[in-house]
C-alpha cells in the first residue's frame, strides 16, 4: 500500500519577517522625521534669535549716534570708558553754562539690558591715527619703524611703494614700484593709483606681508597706526606710539602728563568714529555684530552724520 503524504507550507515565520522589517523601516522613517523636524526647530530659532540680536545691535549703533551728536567741546580717551568728551551742557546755579569746568560723560556703553536682550557698543575714534593718504614720507618711515622694520632699504622700499600707489601718475620712486612691478607678478594686477579706502588694500603694496600690516606678538601692525579717513590726529586720543611719531620728545612727555593729569590735553575734537555694536539674548549663544564709521559733520543749526562705512556682520 502506497502512503501520500502532503507538504504543509507554513507562511507564518515569513510574515513575521516583514512585519519586523516593515517596523524597523517605520522607526528609521520616525526617527529621520524627528531629527528633521528639531533641525527645522532649530534653524527657526537661531534665525528668529539672530534677527533680534540684529536689531538691538542697530539700537546701540543709534545709541552711540546720539552720543557722538552730543556737544561736546573736545573728545579725549580714558583707560576704563574708551572715548569720552566734555559735556558742555551742564549749567551752574545761574544758568550759565560752565565752559570752564571739565566735567566727562561716563556712558555705560556694556551689557545695556533691553526686555530680553543685551546691547554692547564701543565708539573708537579714527582720529586717534595718521591719515595714510596725506602723510609725508618721513611719516611713513617712523611708523615703519615703530611696527618693528628695522632694515632701511627695506623701510624706503615700503614708504615709496606707499606713495606710488597713492599717487596719480605712473612714475614711480626711486625705492618704489608701479605697473611694470606689478604686473610682473603671479597673478599681475595694477597699482591702484588713487587714494587707499581700506587698510586691507596695503597687503597688495610692495614690500607688504600679513605680519607688516596686521602686526606680531612683539610689533603692532600698520593698521594700528594708518586710518584712511582724511583726519586731524587727536593728541587727546592718540597712542603714546603715535604721538612720538609727530610730535618731538618733550611735546610728547607734556601731552601724556596732562592727559594723565586731567584727562586730556586740548580742546581738539574728533569727526570721525568707528561704532562697533553687539546685540546678545539673555540665555542664548546667539550675538549679533555691526561696525559702522561714521563721520560728524558740523551744520549751521545741528550736527549731522554721514555713513562712510557699514558692515551688518561684523566678527
Amino acid at each position: 500500500m502506497i502512503k501520500i503524504y502532503k507538504l504543509h507550507k507554513n507562511q507564518d515565520g515569513i510574515a513575521l519577517m516583514v512585519v519586523l522589517w516593515i517596523l524597523v523601516l517605520l522607526m528609521a522613517l520616525a526617527t529621520e522625521f524627528a531629527f528633521s523636524m528639531k533641525s527645522e526647530v532649530n534653524t527657526t530659532r537661531n534665525y528668529k534669535e539672530d534677527i533680534q540680536a540684529y536689531h538691538w545691535a542697530k539700537a546701540g549703533i543709534h545709541l552711540a549716534m546720539a552720543e557722538i551728536l552730543a556737544p561736546s567741546s573736545f573728545h579725549a580717551s580714558h583707560k576704563d570708558f574708551g572715548l569720552i568728551m566734555e559735556d558742555v551742557t551742564k549749567k551752574s546755579e545761574t544758568g550759565q553754562t560752565q565752559s570752564d569746568v571739565t566735567t566727562f560723560l561716563y556712558p555705560n556703553r556694556k551689557n545695556i539690558q533691553y526686555g530680553s536682550g543685551l546691547i554692547t557698543y564701543s565708539i573708537v575714534d579714527e582720529n586717534r591715527k595718521i591719515p595714510i593718504n596725506t602723510t609725508e614720507r618721513i611719516i611713513l618711515v617712523k611708523v615703519l619703524t615703530s611696527a618693528g622694520i628695522e632694515s632701511k632699504e627695506k623701510k624706503d622700499v615700503i614708504a615709496d611703494s606707499i606713495l606710488d600707489w597713492i599717487d596719480i601718475d605712473k612714475e614711480y620712486r626711486l625705492n618704489g614700484a608701479e605697473n611694470d612691478y606689478y604686473q610682473s607678478l603671479t597673478p599681475p594686477y595694477n597699482p591702484k593709483n588713487a587714494r587707499i579706502e581700506s587698510l586691507d588694500e596695503l597687503i597688495n603694496i610692495r614690500g607688504i606681508d600679513e605680519k607688516i600690516l596686521y602686526g606680531t606678538d612683539q610689533h603692532k601692525g600698520l593698521i594700528n597706526f594708518f586710518t584712511p579717513y582724511n583726519v586731524k590726529t587727536n593728541p587727546n586720543t592718540a597712542s603714546p606710539e603715535i604721538l612720538s611719531i609727530l610730535f618731538s620728545e618733550s611735546q610728547e612727555k607734556e601731552i601724556m602728563k596732562q592727559r594723565e593729569e586731567r584727562g586730556f590735553y586740548d580742546k581738539t575734537t574728533s569727526n570721525y568714529f568707528t561704532i562697533r555694536s553687539t546685540g546678545a539674548i539673555d540665555g542664548s549663544p546667539t550675538i549679533h555684530t555691526i561696525k559702522t564709521v561714521v563721520q560728524k559733520l558740523s551744520g549751521e543749526k545741528n550736527p549731522i552724520l554721514l555713513t562712510h562705512f557699514w558692515n551688518d556682520n561684523s566678527f
